[in-house]
């Protein structure tokens, strides 16, 4: 009994053993005091930071994001157009864009990182989106949200076990499975993305068979809409 006993704890122990010396910084902290921090795997400086980067990088779009829906907000504010439901609906992007910023630079200090905001991949000229007309305007909203939502599933992937390339011990898989960032971007953007793409292109769809060339009162199709807008 004594003998069986002994080998299921040398068992235990190896298998412990192992665990640590597959994340190499399980023990950092004991070794250094200057090593204690809530870094750890994909946030890890041994992994190139590549997931940090990303979040990173996805943080300034979507503050460039919200910027972009400011401003093309305040186009259809002007005394000329006044369409106070497309004007509604872009603020409502904008400051959801902005929102999400704010809460992927604390999630990202809460990691260890540091959520400074970097010079956005997408660049965009800002005068573009002033010049805009309704169904125009939900086309681009649309093809920008797609987009985002694009970044979000290839930052998820590079965490997700589907992405996965590690060996026999899971040495690889330390530095790049992340449950935890894949999880926070499932619930905070990802779900909320799937779903306003779906609201956009239903939006697209709508508007059109109301201002369709076939359509003699195309104006008042662009009306009625935007009173829709306004109260949905």
């Amino acid at each position: 009994m004594m003998a069986k006993m002994n080998v299921v704890f040398v068992l235990g122990f190896v298998l412990v053993a192992s665990a640590f010396a597959t994340d190499l910084s399980a023990n950092d902290c004991e070794i250094d005091v200057e090593e204690c921090s809530p870094v750890y795997s994909s946030f890890l400086s041994r992994s190139g930071k590549t997931v940090e980067n990303d979040l990173k990088q996805f943080t300034s779009q979507l503050v460039d994001k919200s910027f972009h829906f400011l401003i093309m907000s305040s186009a259809f504010n002007k005394h000329s157009l006044d369409r106070p439901g497309f004007e509604k609906l872009y603020r409502k992007i904008s400051d959801k864009a902005w929102e999400d910023a704010i809460n992927l630079i604390k999630y990202q200090s809460r990691r260890g990182g540091f959520g400074h905001l970097v010079q956005p991949n997408r660049g965009e000229n800002y005068g573009k989106v002033l010049d805009v007309q309704e169904l125009s305007s939900l086309q681009f909203a649309l093809d920008y949200e797609k987009t985002m939502a694009k970044e979000a599933h290839a930052i998820h992937r590079k965490i997700s076990h589907a992405h996965s390339k590690a060996g026999s011990n899971g040495g690889d898989d330390v530095y790049h499975y992340d449950p935890d960032t894949a999880h926070y971007l499932d619930e905070n953007i990802i779900e909320y993305q799937s779903g306003v793409v779906r609201d956009l292109a239903g939006y697209i769809h709508n508007l059109k068979q109301f201002t369709s060339a076939k359509q003699p009162a195309s104006d008042l199709g662009n009306h009625l809409f935007d009173e829709y807008l306004a109260k949905a």
